[in-house]
């Protein structure tokens, strides 16, 4: 057992590992920007805020480890990634130097897209940094693929029009909070092999299968559309068919309940 500092508790993947070091009878405590920010019983909530460098060192006193889960992807100058990470190494360097986890993103090396240009600095930052760290890199989570799809109208419209060429190899979160967790539990490894899901599918695939347990015979329609974010997708870079370490798919996914709502995100 171990004292864990989790930060992004209160996102999708936060959630998950908060929930799993509990399990696993881990102390945990949490950063958050909200001194109100709700908890599981036995969870400790520390103030604090990445992007400003506030509280940090009050949060990693006395702790074992740090999972380091917090991002945002729609900050213009990515200060939480960048300096929010450079904080927390530097805090974590003066206050016991406990080892430091790092969910990453499979292909951000290779990317000119912003947001992923922001999340490779912050693993420079960490490997640079004077404290034992372990960074893994995944493919995207279902929850996002959902989001997108959520947002192209795949609820509501008769027919769907998707950026065309996309292909995803997305895992479930809760199998990466679970990696995470055990990352956590063993020596500082520094570089471990990336993670991905079990199936490599095109955006419409996805659409399709989300579709059918819902009973919806919406069309779905390639487009070429522009957008940052969907050249990534495009790319390639975001693939590790060698790596189909993810047992949940997209499928199973959709079926055990992806509802229509908003679901949180990562970073939130």
């Amino acid at each position: 057992m171990s004292k864990v500092l989790v930060t992004g508790g209160t996102g999708t993947l936060g959630r998950a590992v908060v929930a799993r070091l509990l399990a696993q009878h881990h102390g945990v405590r949490l950063l958050s920007r909200r001194a109100s920010s709700p908890a599981p019983p036995g969870v400790e909530v520390c103030y604090g805020d990445l992007a400003e460098g506030t509280g940090l060192g009050e949060a990693v006193a006395g702790t074992d480890a740090i999972i380091h889960c917090a991002s945002n992807s729609r900050e213009d100058r990515h200060q939480t990634d960048i300096e929010g990470t450079r904080a927390l190494v530097q805090a974590a360097s003066e206050h016991g130097r406990p080892h430091l986890v790092y969910i990453s993103i499979v292909g951000i090396d290779r990317s000119t897209y912003a947001y992923y240009q922001a999340k490779y600095k912050a693993e420079q930052i960490i490997e640079q940094g004077h404290i034992p760290w372990t960074i893994v890199r995944t493919t995207q989570f279902h929850d996002l693929v959902l989001r997108l799809l959520q947002s192209f109208g795949i609820d509501t419209r008769a027919e769907v029009p998707v950026p065309a060429g996309m292909r995803f190899q997305s895992i479930d979160h809760r199998e990466v909070a679970n990696r995470l967790v055990q990352l956590v539990e063993q020596e500082p490894s520094r570089r471990t092999p990336e993670m991905g899901g079990p199936q490599v599918l095109t955006i419409e695939e996805m659409a399709a299968a989300y579709l059918r347990p819902r009973g919806r015979k919406a069309i779905v329609r390639p487009e070429p559309v522009a957008g940052a974010l969907f050249d990534v997708f495009r790319s390639g870079i975001n693939l590790i068919p060698t790596h189909t370490d993810g047992t949940i798919t997209w499928e199973t996914f959709v079926a055990q309940g992806a509802d229509s709502t908003k679901r949180p995100s990562a970073d939130e």
